[in-house]
């Protein structure tokens, strides 16, 4: 075939995958540039669009490898290290990214996305100021998308905890583009951080508003809502999540907590159960589900779920608490067991260094189950020295049973 009517052909199919491309139908443009690429295997453009396709499609690993023979054939191309930079990023490969970066700023300083990228690397590679200078630098010389890169910059400071900065770089984002609903949810994450739950409620509410697809707006507001108890709202919220994915075990596990709240022990269990199906690894579930088990008057199976807790998170020093106090306390006398109980409480209270007085109120409980009185009691006064004020008084009646001879009966809020 002459070589005209081959780059005539090649220019055909690489126009035929331009319109696939623009009209998103990604296979048919991958097919279009295959062909065109056997016409023209020297010509970059090929590659790199492919490449693009490919990417579209979360072939990540075929677009690498075309971005590469892309740059083989145009090493001077800044646009090319760019876009190889792009999927390197994606895959988690931060120190490749950076080099790629590097090359393209050396072949075209101009490229102001390209400090954006590479803040982008250096953040997710801990390197804070190389990371906060380069989203300066794409601040300053790409204003048209200034906003998304100070919306990069708060995620940075989200991570730091420096709250007031994430909630000055969102702000601004956000006079920049009101429309930007990542940057109202990312505020108000900052301002729930912070404890300014109103605005954290409004900043979610608007980020919902703006798109209702993001999951981690309406999860965040029902945890706000959680802590303000407005409980029947955070229920909606979650029903909303789930709704929309039902595989997020997150939504059930906030709404099995509403639920418990609002005195529906059987929906919070189902929740529950939910959730550990959905994320069997998950220790809080457990512990969750036998919070309610526990209040349903059904020991045995709360000290089950806590045990498959353990099981999955060993250094916890709240399940071992809370199967201490189980065992020493449990109205059901086939369940307590003083010396396992005791095990648990002195383990909860290594792993606190002796310092958390809830602990110690258990390990009392645990002492005098066993009919160490004397233990019982010195463990409950060391309780009462560090206890919150409104906790002394329940303390204080454990204290006088003990010293009285008699083990302790209380129910702890699981």
């Amino acid at each position: 075939m002459p070589a005209d009517r081959v780059t005539a052909d090649a220019q055909d199919l690489f126009e035929r995958g331009f319109q696939s491309l623009s009209a998103r139908d990604f296979r048919e443009a991958v097919e279009c540039f295959t062909r065109a690429i056997r016409l023209r295997p020297d010509v970059a453009a090929g590659y790199r669009y492919r490449a693009l396709a490919y990417l579209e499609l979360g072939q990540r690993t075929d677009a690498l490898n075309d971005l590469d023979q892309a740059v083989r054939r145009k090493p001077d191309d800044a646009v090319l290290f760019a876009d190889r930079a792009r999927i390197l990023f994606r895959q988690k490969s931060y120190d490749a990214a950076i080099a790629d970066c590097d090359k393209a700023l050396s072949l075209d300083a101009g490229l102001a996305p390209v400090y954006g990228l590479r803040g982008d690397c250096y953040a997710a590679k801990g390197s804070t100021d190389k990371a906060l200078a380069d989203f300066q630098a794409a601040i300053a010389n790409d204003p048209d998308h200034a906003a998304d890169y100070l919306l990069s910059r708060a995620y940075l400071h989200l991570d730091l905890e420096n709250y007031a900065a994430c909630v000055a770089d969102c702000t601004a984002a956000i006079n920049l583009n009101p429309t930007l609903a990542a940057a109202y949810q990312t505020r108000g994450l900052a301002h729930r951080d912070l404890g300014e739950t109103d605005a954290a409620e409004a900043d979610f509410s608007e980020c919902i508003r703006l798109d209702d697809t993001l999951t981690l707006a309406r999860l965040a507001r029902a945890t706000v809502r959680m802590g303000n108890n407005a409980f029947a709202e955070a229920v909606a919220d979650c029903d909303e999540v789930i709704r929309q994915n039902p595989g997020i075990a997150k939504g059930y596990e906030i709404r099995g907590m509403a639920r418990r709240q609002l005195g529906d022990l059987d929906g919070a269990l189902a929740d529950y159960t939910d959730a550990i199906r959905l994320v069997p690894t998950n220790p809080l579930a457990y512990n969750l589900r036998a919070g309610v088990h526990y209040a349903k008057k059904q020991y045995r199976q709360a000290v089950q779920d806590h045990l498959e807790a353990l099981k999955r998170d060993p250094k916890s020093a709240a399940t071992f608490n809370q199967l201490g106090w189980i065992w020493a306390t449990a109205p059901d006398p086939d369940v307590r067991n003083g010396t396992r109980a005791k095990e648990c409480a002195t383990r909860a209270c290594e792993l606190t260094e002796w310092q958390e007085p809830g602990y110690l109120d258990t390990l009392a409980a645990a002492a005098a189950e066993c009919g160490e009185f004397s233990a019982a009691v010195k463990w409950q006064e060391k309780a009462m020295a560090l206890a919150k004020p409104e906790m002394e008084d329940d303390y204080r009646s454990r204290l006088v049973q003990y010293k009285a001879g008699k083990p302790a009966r209380a129910t702890p809020a699981v």
